[in-house]
């Protein structure tokens, strides 16, 4: 087990399951409520490499949730979701060493872009001006300025693809393939790919969801 969910609503707690799959192994998730936590067995394989909780809404509530579930599964990230954001909640997670504090109502691509980020060694808290972290002063007109072919990379990027399958899946070499990502990266003021599909996906800038096609192959890029 290396990803432990902890949300109170079972519909959410499958809703956020099933996200979780999308970039964890499935097999290595455990999904459990508050209340679940104070049966859980000490001889569970600790520490988790990812935890992911779930906030009520109540400070004092959520605060010992957050306390007692880093004591007991000793995670190396922490993901908090809110369903209300809580300055005081906010800054204390910030000092307890959490790396990402994002809405329950995100997007799935949203959410796992964060995810994604958060397990890259990267963090996402919400920004005082509504902006994506680590996103510069670059105007957003000239952010969705893209080529058709940088959209269609970008796109694969926030898909989780390496640079072999972009290149395989758009006909292109590997090396036009990290050209076109450094471009992406430059433009999205990102240090790697997770940072520039959470700050993509934040930014609207892809289609959710959106499954391409296979182009023709063109090794000129």
């Amino acid at each position: 087990m290396t990803t432990v969910l902890i949300e109170d609503y079972a519909l959410l707690r499958v809703a956020i399951q099933h996200v979780l799959e999308r970039v964890r192994n499935a097999d290595d998730i455990l999904a459990i409520s508050p209340a679940h936590l104070l049966n859980m067995s000490s001889s569970i394989n600790r520490p988790v490499e990812l935890l992911v909780i779930g906030c009520s809404g109540v400070a004092d509530q959520d605060l010992g949730l957050i306390s007692q579930s880093m004591a007991f599964f000793m995670p190396r990230l922490v993901l908090v979701l809110y369903s209300a954001l809580d300055p005081a909640v906010m800054g204390t997670c910030a000092r307890a060493g959490v790396a990402g504090y994002l809405p329950k109502a995100s997007s799935p691509d949203a959410l796992a872009a964060a995810v994604s980020l958060v397990v890259a060694g990267g963090e996402c808290y919400p920004q005082p001006a509504g902006r994506p972290q680590g996103v510069s002063q670059t105007p957003l007109h000239e952010l969705r300025e893209l080529t058709q072919r940088q959209e269609e990379i970008l796109q694969l990027l926030v898909q989780g693809k390496t640079m072999r399958e972009i290149g395989q899946h758009v006909g292109i070499s590997v090396a036009t393939v990290k050209s076109h990502a450094r471009t992406l990266y430059w433009k999205l003021n990102a240090r790697n790919q997770a940072e520039a599909a959470y700050i993509a996906v934040q930014m609207g800038l892809v289609r959710s969801g959106a499954v391409l096609p296979p182009a023709k192959k063109d090794l000129t890029g």
